[in-house]
């Protein structure tokens, strides 16, 4: 049998959106991204939760994502926040999934599918207004007018990405704000009313206040993770946020090593002393990856272990010390969260990855199992009608 799984924290998942609700104005829609398997804690058990948890819309990177989940949550608000193409249209439209308009071309193509299938198009514009990628240019004022024009599409939501949200005061920062609002401006003079409004990701709802906006898009945060560092948990004004995700395996193997033993392969590893090595069931194909050899360490019995060595596709090697080991094999062995008093938390594996956050969590391959865990409890048949009542949900 596998041995690494991640434990996903349905509990931790409710506090955080509740917490980050009472954070925002009053009326605030929240958007979670669900990009890369629900930033690596598996889409479908994220999209129900998320559903039922009282989420107002779902965001997915491209237009076969959002089909997919829409099988999971039959009356979720979906949105498609990368570019969408015109015979995507169709399927838009009979799954009520909304696409982003990203430029004139694009806008128009989208429209002249849905008026050859004869299919009203909900969307919403993206706007560039400094991060460089997708999105029309903010100073093309005509052509932002002219999608809210087009026939068969209806904007119902309008959008900008901040490049430097952690620096609220950058020129950059300050700049991309008054341009979305010039925006805003310019339609508002022609009597274009739309509804959404979002600007706000992780890093803005932390660093910035709030704009007034009737929307953000939180995704980090709600995982429970922080942008950039653990620091930043001191923006929240005293809410607590909650890990979702534990990522665990077990030890395998226990074996006493000689001093100037080489450890794994090209030898980056060399025993200094007489000393207890345990092998344990995960390697960088499971997304522990190479980069964290003799960076890393793990929790055993609530003690934090060294890897030594270079971490194999399957396996990495822990040093225990010298003396007689009370680890075991079979022992779990957590590589990230808690375990007694002692954690590991995303941020301080995304600093030995020279990393950001988001990356240790969508590092997590299809492989690792992840298990689902609701009231200590877990849970095989997603019953998520009513997390109320959760703790009946049916057990293997």
């Amino acid at each position: 049998m596998y041995y690494s799984w991640a434990e996903i924290n349905l509990n931790a998942f409710r506090h955080n959106v509740d917490a980050l609700r009472k954070m925002l104005p009053k009326g605030t829609k929240i958007l979670l991204p669900l990009k890369a398997n629900a930033y690596g804690h598996g889409l479908e058990a994220t999209a129900k939760a998320a559903f039922e948890f009282g989420i107002d819309w779902l965001g997915l990177a491209t237009c076969r994502e959002a089909l997919e989940i829409r099988s999971y949550v039959p009356n979720a608000n979906i949105l498609v926040l990368g570019p969408s193409e015109p015979d995507d249209v169709r399927v838009l439209c009979i799954h009520s999934i909304t696409p982003v308009l990203v430029d004139i071309d694009n806008a128009r193509a989208m429209n002249e599918s849905a008026r050859h299938f004869g299919m009203p198009l909900q969307a919403h514009l993206k706007i560039d207004t400094g991060m460089g990628r997708v999105g029309f240019r903010y100073s093309n004022l005509d052509d932002i007018y002219a999608a809210t024009k087009l026939s068969h599409i209806k904007i119902t939501g309008i959008m900008t990405h901040l490049a430097m949200a952690d620096h609220p005061t950058s020129d950059l920062t300050i700049a991309q704000q008054q341009r979305f609002e010039e925006v805003l401006k310019f339609l508002a003079s022609k009597k274009v009313n739309i509804p959404l409004k979002h600007m706000e990701a992780s890093g803005a709802v932390l660093n910035i206040d709030n704009t007034g906006y009737n929307m953000v898009r939180p995704g980090i945060l709600i995982y429970g993770g922080y942008p950039l560092s653990q620091a930043e948990k001191e923006k929240l004004h005293g809410t607590t946020l909650e890990p979702m995700l534990s990522w665990k395996t077990r030890v395998t193997q226990i074996k006493k090593v000689p001093k100037g033993q080489s450890l794994g392969y090209n030898a980056v590893y060399t025993t200094t002393q007489e000393t207890y090595i345990a092998t344990i069931e995960v390697g960088y194909g499971d997304g522990y990856r190479r980069i964290l050899s003799n960076r890393a360490e793990v929790l055993i019995k609530g003690k934090r272990y060294p890897v030594r060595g270079m971490i194999s596709m399957d396996q990495t090697t822990i040093e225990l010390g010298p003396d007689e080991p009370i680890v075991k094999p079979g022992d779990e062995v957590v590589l990230l969260g808690k375990q007694g008093e002692n954690e590991i938390t995303v941020q301080e594996m995304a600093e030995w990855m020279g990393t950001i956050t988001y990356e240790v969590y969508t590092a997590i391959s299809a492989r690792v199992e992840r298990r689902y865990m609701f009231n200590g409890n877990q849970l095989y048949n997603f019953v998520f009608s009513n997390f109320g009542l959760m703790g009946n949900a049916t057990l293997l």
